[in-house]
């Protein structure tokens, strides 16, 4: 008998001023550092949305760690305008801070057809301005 897929999402918890973040699954359970629980008050809160993306990516390869990958790129442009001179770590910084690559999993499933699994990232440190 075939597993079920996991299908993980985030979720905000805390304040606005103290926001964090849970991982949580599509059984309504939330991960707390070492196995899953219903309670959502024992559930592993992270205050940063990016390590929280990280550690569900985490979670997710460990059915798929064994499997060939084959790896795509797609350009992001982003175009600034600045009377000021921006440098490219200043973009970075703010681009880390204000970007959420979206995966609407729970809709989807977690990859292109059963059986795979898709993951994202954006990797800023690859930035570079290019000439129009």
């Amino acid at each position: 008998m075939e597993r079920p897929t996991t299908v993980l999402s985030l979720h905000q918890m805390g304040t606005s001023t103290f926001p964090r973040f849970a991982i949580g699954d599509q059984f309504l359970r939330f991960f707390d550092g070492r196995c899953w629980t219903t309670d959502a008050s024992k559930a592993l809160l992270f205050s940063d949305s990016n390590f929280a993306c990280q550690e569900m990516q985490r979670l997710l390869m460990i059915d798929y760690a064994n499997m060939p990958v084959r790896r795509f790129r797609a350009p992001v442009y982003i175009d600034l305008f600045s009377h000021r001179p921006v440098t490219l770590e200043e973009l970075q910084d703010w681009l880390v801070k204000v970007s959420k690559l979206l995966i609407d999993s729970p809709t989807h499933g977690n990859g292109p057809c059963d059986g795979t699994l898709g993951l994202t990232r954006i990797n800023w440190s690859e930035l570079e301005e290019i000439k129009p």
